[in-house]
Order: C-alpha cells, then structure tokens, then sequence
C-alpha cells in the first residue's frame, strides 16, 4: 500500500506544490480529526433537525436550515485548519 497517495498528496501534485510524507501518527491524527469532525456534523444534523421538525413557520425553518449549514461549514472548516496545521509539521 505504500505505492498509493492520498487525496491530499495528488492535489498537491497537480497544484505543483511539494508533497511531504506523513508519519502513522500524522495520518491516525488526521483519521481522528475527520472521525471528530463526522460525529460534530451528524449531532449538528440531528439537532437542527429537530428544531426544523418542531416548526411550523416557513421563515422560521429558512433561518434554522441556514444555521445549520452555517455550523456544519464551520465545522468541517475548523477541523481543515487542524489537519492542515498537522500537514505542516511534516
């Protein structure tokens, strides 16, 4: 398996940019990251969900649907921020 690359090092390939090996514990840090960042968006989901299910006002579900793609993009944005924080100390 060492002869496959990662999403990230074939981006960074056809970006031109260098691309640095990471360690097992780099990668299981990474692994962690997007397992955090999977349960924040499903208990995020979940929640607004039943917010969403327990309103009957159109504009009411509007603003709590914007909310929570609002949430979910700043959770998947933060946990890019650790990983790419991760990839830099390759």
């Amino acid at each position: 398996m060492s002869g496959m690359k990662s999403a990230y090092e074939l981006a960074m390939e056809r970006m031109g940019g260098e691309s640095k090996s990471l360690t097992d514990a780099q990668k299981q840090a990474i692994a962690d990251i997007d397992a955090k960042m999977k349960a924040k968006v499903a208990e995020t989901e979940i929640m607004f969900d039943q917010q969403l299910a327990g309103e009957s006002d159109p504009a009411k579900g509007s603003l709590i649907q914007q909310t929570r793609h609002q949430q979910i993009a700043r959770i998947k944005e933060d946990a890019e921020i650790e990983k790419e924080a991760i990839r830099k100390t390759a």
